[in-house]
């Protein structure tokens, strides 16, 4: 006799449940055809599966024996399921980030090419800018987490992984040579012409806080929107750039600026993944997220 697998995971609720009318809800029906099922399958049976009590149903023997193998069946089931939607969402899935620009180039890019070689099926949307952006774009829902160069900031609501720590620094064009190899001081600097990223970021932000910790005044002469901008503008001779080292160590390899030296060093900063804390993200999501924060320092 070949039973009916609709009866047999009504069964399967009812039986956890104890009771017709919890069952049907949690089967999105109605406590009757509850009813109609478990009698048309005492019927298949040849036996009484439930007893009637106050609070509910509680199984007969023969339930109880049923019930043994259709919970290994279900479960076997739920399983089966669920193995197949994770097969399923790292062959066709999507993941979305956000990136500022040095968290872009120095962390996210290199292992998103290795997420890409286990996971080619997989739709990368990656939202650019500055990391100020980037959490807009996490708070607005528009993305899964997101990845930016921070300094200290206190991001309410979202939980925060330290994936790697950074220095900044100042870099000039021999149009500045009598600046090289002189230790400056933060006012020093102050008094020339400065070239930050663009108000709002938290690059000019963290430099905007270190001038007011010194009692200065932060006027930068000009705002580009990227690193390479700040550095293209510092080798015409535009003024005194400030950025991230690693976005300028090709610029200091090839010896087309060069880095002041400041007699008090400037604290460092982290490229942090952020998110929401209690999110539930994709399968595919949580594989990206874990191959960015194996290797986050300790």
């Amino acid at each position: 006799m070949e039973l009916n697998w609709e009866l047999c995971r009504v069964f399967y609720h009812v039986a956890r449940c104890r009771n017709f009318s919890r069952a049907a809800a949690m089967l999105f029906t109605s406590q009757p055809a509850v009813s109609r099922s478990m009698a048309a399958l005492e019927r298949e049976l040849g036996c009484r599966l439930f007893i009637r009590n106050r609070r509910g149903v509680e199984l007969t023997p023969e339930g109880r024996m049923f019930y043994a193998h259709v919970e290994a069946g279900c479960e076997q089931f739920r399983r089966g399921r669920e193995e197949l939607e994770q097969a399923v969402g790292l062959q066709s899935g999507s993941v979305s980030i956000g990136a500022s620009e040095t968290a872009l180039r120095v962390w996210v890019l290199p292992r998103l090419d290795r997420f890409h070689a286990l996971y080619p099926g997989v739709r990368l949307h990656l939202y650019g800018g500055t990391s100020r952006q980037a959490v807009e774009e996490l708070k607005s829902g528009a993305i899964d987490f997101a990845v930016a160069a921070v300094s200290g900031e206190d991001f309410r609501g979202l939980k925060e992984t330290r994936l790697s720590s950074f220095s900044d620094l100042f870099v000039a064009s021999p149009a500045f040579e009598e600046l090289r190899n002189v230790p400056l001081s933060l006012a020093d600097i102050m008094r020339h012409p400065v070239i930050c990223h663009k108000r709002g970021s938290l690059t000019f932000d963290f430099l905007e806080g270190l001038c007011k910790q010194h009692g200065l005044e932060f006027a930068p002469a000009m705002e580009p929107d990227t690193s390479e901008l700040v550095l293209e503008l510092v080798r015409h001779g535009f003024g005194i750039g400030f950025l991230p080292s690693l976005a300028a160590a090709r610029a200091l390899a090839e010896n087309s600026v060069f880095p002041l030296s400041l007699s008090t060093p400037l604290p460092k900063r982290s490229i942090s993944l952020l998110e929401y804390d209690g999110h539930t993200l994709s399968l595919a999501a949580r594989k990206l997220r874990d191959i960015l924060v194996e290797d986050a320092e300790q």
